[in-house]
Order: C-alpha cells, then sequence, then structure tokens
C-alpha cells in the first residue's frame, strides 16, 4: 500500500496546487556496480552537495586581454574563503573541443537533450533582451548582433543559438547550429519587440518586480534547457539587464523571496556551467564601466552604479550586473561599438581552463556565500572565474518556496528542459487506470544516496500539467516519488531509467500533457510534451 501526506503550496502561477509524498518500489533493475574515481570525471555537475565536488572554468588573459593558453595544474592555486584548496582534475582548452567525426555544418543536429554531439565544446547562447531595453536601444543591438554575424565564417567555430526575451515571452528563435546563415534568417524573420513593461511601467508599482522576475525565469530555462551539454556555457545577454530593484521599498516577506530567488537562479546557473557575458546597448549610458570582478564592482559602487561591494554579491540592492562577475563573465556599459565587445565576450568565453576540487570546509551553514579566488602564478597573468557559490543544505534545496519556483517556470517553460533525460508513454498494461503514463528517467542523471537495505534510491518530484493551444496551462497533477535501486546496480549506466507512473485527468481544451521532473537534491529539471491526440492512441 501507499503511504502519502498532503501538503498546500501557493505561488503566482501554481497557486493551490497539492504535493503528494508518496513511494515508488519501481527501479530493480540489477547489474554489478562500478566505481569511478571523481578526479577523473570533471564534467560533473559543478556544486554537487554529497560529493562536494567544486568544478571551475577558468579565463586566464595576458595584458593585451588575450586569452592564454599552454598552462598546465602548476600554474594555478585555488583559495575558498581565503583557504587553499586541492586541485583533484584539470583540463587545458585543448580538451574542450567538438567530436573529431561531424557533418557538415548544415546537417549536424545539436540537441540539448542527446548532448553527445557536442562533445566538450564550449557553446554560445545569443539573448536579445527586449524586455528591459529601449526599442532604439534593441534595434540598434539587432543590427549590431548582424554586423558582427556577418564578420564571422559561414562554418562557426562552436555551436550557436539565439533566443529572445520580451513582454510575457521567451522563445527560441534559432537552435543550437554552427551555420551562421541560419542565425541571420531567424534574426531577420523576427520583428524588434517594443518593451511595454519597461516604457509604461518602468519605475511604478509593480513594474521592475515583473521584468525582474520574466528575466530571472528566462535564465532559469536557459540554464536547465541547456543543463546537460558538458562543455561551458558562454551565455551572451545583449540588452539592459532586469531593474535594480531597491530592498528598502518592500516588505520584508517580498524582500526575503527576491532575494532568495536571485540566490537560487545564481547557483542554477552555477551548477550547470554558465558564465554570463552582458553587453548594454543603452545609448543613455554615461561612459564606459567595465566589470569583471571585485575591484571593478567597488569601483562602480563608488561612481554611483547600484552594486554591492559585499563578500555576498547580492547583499545589498538586488541587482543584474553582478550575475557577469560571479558566474566569472562581466558586464560592460556605455559602449557604441557593440559588434566588437560581442565578439569579445565569445572570444574570452572560447579559450577557458577546467579545475575541480572539493572544498576543505565542511559546513553546510544555510545561505553562506563560499568566496572562491584563482591564482595564476605566471607573471603578467590573470585568472578570471565565478567569484563563489551559495552552500544550501539539503532542507533549503527541498524548500518548498524552491520547489514551487522551479516548477511555475517549468510547467509553461517556452522551451524544453534537460536537466534530467524524461520520456513518457502511455500505461497499456491491463491493471493500468485510464489516463495513466509512465515517465522514464534516466538514472545516471539523478541523485542517489544510499539506502538502509544496501540499495539506492533518488527522491524526485513528477508533474503532468494540461496546456492550451498556447501554452498556458489549465490544469496539473504532482507528486513526490522515491525510486529505489537494488544493491549492486550501474547507477551511472545511461540505459537504466527509473519508471514513475502518473494518472492525470484530462482538462477541456488542453492540447498538450506536459511532464515535469525535478531532483529533489539538485533541482534540476527534465520535460517532454505529450500532444494529446498521441497520448489518446491507446
Amino acid at each position: 500500500m501507499l503511504r502519502s501526506t498532503v501538503r498546500r503550496y501557493t505561488l503566482p502561477g501554481l497557486a493551490g496546487f497539492v504535493l503528494f509524498n508518496a513511494l515508488s518500489m519501481l527501479f530493480t533493475a540489477s547489474l554489478a556496480a562500478q566505481s569511478t574515481d571523481e578526479a577523473q570525471v570533471p564534467h560533473t555537475p559543478t556544486i554537487i552537495v554529497n560529493a562536494r565536488l567544486v568544478v571551475l572554468d577558468i579565463v586566464v588573459t595576458g595584458k593585451d586581454g588575450k586569452p592564454v593558453d599552454g598552462l598546465t595544474r602548476k600554474d594555478f592555486q585555488v583559495f575558498e574563503d581565503d583557504k587553499p584548496q586541492n586541485i583533484r582534475s584539470f583540463e587545458s582548452p585543448s580538451a574542450h573541443v567538438l567530436p573529431a567525426q561531424q557533418g557538415s555544418a548544415g546537417t549536424t543536429v545539436f540537441d540539448p537533450a542527446n548532448p553527445a554531439s557536442f562533445g566538450q565544446s564550449p557553446v554560445t547562447i545569443l539573448v536579445l533582451d527586449e524586455l528591459n531595453t529601449h526599442f532604439a536601444d534593441s534595434s540598434f543591438a539587432r543590427r549590431e548582433l548582424r554586423d558582427f554575424l556577418l564578420k564571422q565564417p559561414q562554418v562557426l567555430s562552436q555551436p550557436a543559438t539565439l533566443l529572445s526575451v520580451y513582454d510575457n515571452n521567451f522563445k527560441s528563435l534559432q537552435g543550437f547550429t554552427r551555420d551562421r546563415d541560419a542565425l541571420l534568417r531567424s534574426l531577420e524573420a523576427e520583428p524588434t519587440k517594443y518593451a511595454w513593461k519597461l516604457e509604461e511601467n518602468g519605475k511604478a508599482d509593480h513594474g521592475p518586480i515583473e521584468r525582474l522576475d520574466q528575466s530571472l525565469r528566462a535564465l532559469e530555462q536557459i540554464a536547465q534547457s541547456y543543463a546537460r551539454i558538458p562543455g561551458r556555457k558562454n551565455l551572451i545577454w545583449v540588452g539592459g539587464g532586469f531593474p535594480t530593484v531597491d530592498m528598502t521599498t518592500l516588505d520584508s516577506v517580498d524582500a526575503k523571496e527576491v532575494k532568495d530567488t536571485l540566490q537560487h537562479v545564481t547557483n542554477v546557473l552555477l551548477d550547470t556551467r554558465v558564465t554570463m557575458y552582458a553587453v548594454d546597448p543603452s545609448s543613455s549610458a554615461m561612459g564606459m564601466t567595465e566589470i569583471v570582478d571585485a575591484t571593478q564592482m567597488a569601483f562602480a559602487t563608488a561612481t554611483g552604479d547600484a552594486l554591492s561591494g559585499a563578500l555576498d554579491p547580492f547583499g545589498g540592492n538586488d541587482d543584474f550586473d553582478n550575475l557577469g562577475p560571479v558566474t566569472g563573465g562581466r558586464v560592460v556599459h556605455g559602449m557604441n561599438n557593440i559588434t566588437q565587445q560581442i565578439a569579445d565576450s565569445i572570444g574570452l568565453g572560447a579559450t577557458y581552463y577546467t579545475i575541480g576540487y572539493s572544498p576543505t570546509s565542511s559546513s553546510q551553514a544555510e545561505k553562506k556565500y563560499r568566496k572562491i579566488r584563482v591564482v595564476c602564478l605566471v607573471p603578467g597573468l590573470k585568472a578570471t572565474t565565478r567569484e563563489g557559490y551559495y552552500v544550501q543544505s539539503s532542507e533549503q534545496e527541498k524548500s518548498t518556496d524552491t520547489l514551487t519556483y522551479d516548477l511555475a517556470t517549468a510547467a509553461e517553460s517556452s522551451i524544453p528542459l534537460n536537466g534530467v533525460h524524461v520520456t513518457v508513454e502511455p500505461d497499456h498494461s491491463v491493471t493500468s487506470e485510464e489516463e495513466s503514463y509512465i515517465v522514464h528517467v534516466s538514472a545516471s542523471g539523478l541523485s542517489w544516496k544510499p539506502a538502509d537495505n544496501g540499495g539506492s534510491s533518488a527522491s524526485v518530484a513528477v508533474m503532468a500539467v494540461s496546456l492550451s493551444p498556447k501554452g498556458k496551462m489549465l490544469g496539473h497533477v504532482l507528486h513526490g516519488m522515491t525510486a529505489n535501486a537494488r544493491a549492486g546496480v550501474d547507477l551511472r549506466d545511461s540505459t537504466r531509467s527509473a519508471n514513475f507512473n502518473i494518472t492525470v485527468k484530462l482538462v477541456p481544451k488542453a492540447t498538450v500533457l506536459r511532464f515535469v521532473v525535478r531532483d529533489s537534491a539538485t533541482g534540476r529539471m527534465g520535460s517532454v510534451d505529450l500532444p494529446l491526440e498521441a497520448s489518446k492512441a491507446r
């Protein structure tokens, strides 16, 4: 018999949904377990709570600002909270390449759901921010992006994708490709959007909070969708970025929610190896401010930029500019040569070292910000990487607020989420209920912990969402489930899956069922859409 408890949570967009905690004995495959040396697996998730492995992508530049190759492990020192750390794994830039065997640029399909085609290559994520950017500046940014692409070879050196965020919308204009002309065509086909929220409600009422929320949800969708791509994700955000939020204007509950959300999304970006390079095309920006580390943050604060120089990057006002240096990238304001700034950002993100270390501190102090510093021992060279990370206890990871935020984002996400690999099929077994489905989740993408019987278990949230033809949520059902594996199962075997049964009551006018799975330990999510006509063919 299944035992369940019921808890109710509320959140805008997911008001009053019910979470059922149940136990499911559905994963019972048995093979001999195989051990793996973590030091030889640098592409594991960036922050692993259980294994305590931190993975850093590091760009080293010379006095000319250009990336430097040819360094070795002995040329680096890593510090966390000013304490030296032992380097457990090291990769040079030469390891970050596409697979040797590929078709032409026009025939190679780069699918984030099947990441093998990317090899270990970095990827470029181009985002047009038309939510926080005035119309004239957005038009200018588009022209500059077009000019940048025209200067590139027809076959790009690394896969690139193009996305756009604007009022109440976030969508992919072009999937990952090395075909420069495909990106140009998708850019030309999409007209410039008018930023209604910015122009008509820029600083009044809840306008800034709405744009902050939509921007953060877009960032989380990007991170969750491209999570399983093995290499570094260089996010080139062209636009003004979400507005600075003055925490003194919010009540204590709202202020805490904003700060918690920023910390959560920041950790999702870090966990999935997303580095942000932001280029602001705003013609009203005065002078030039380039923010790449704590020193420039302090200077920007002194000269009037709304940044926090505190140890916690979101310790003061909550500002978009913090996301650049905290993820290992940079933010540039007030420059008219947007074409060159885009090129420089992509160039910096293409040549990087990857270092893994296990922190010497075992403290799991909730929300404590850990400061990271990497030193290049070669004179005249500078190492740039993420500035730190937030330590989140397992209870915090499973908190109601975090769970509801993630699932609310996933419910109406405009791009598939691939943090864990998910497939679904109708349950045709004789004993199954009507409209019952089997959700398959790749075992290698889940977080497993030892069970009392010698096996392993993994906890997930499984949600089925009924969507309208316009992608709006009409109804949903959500279950918390635990998969159990017997002792000896090879949980790294990509052919193994945890299987979950879920019954869905069909909603009138719904055209698509979306199934979302969230790993309870890491927060990584995967999704798959099933057209209702296909689901009815039982």
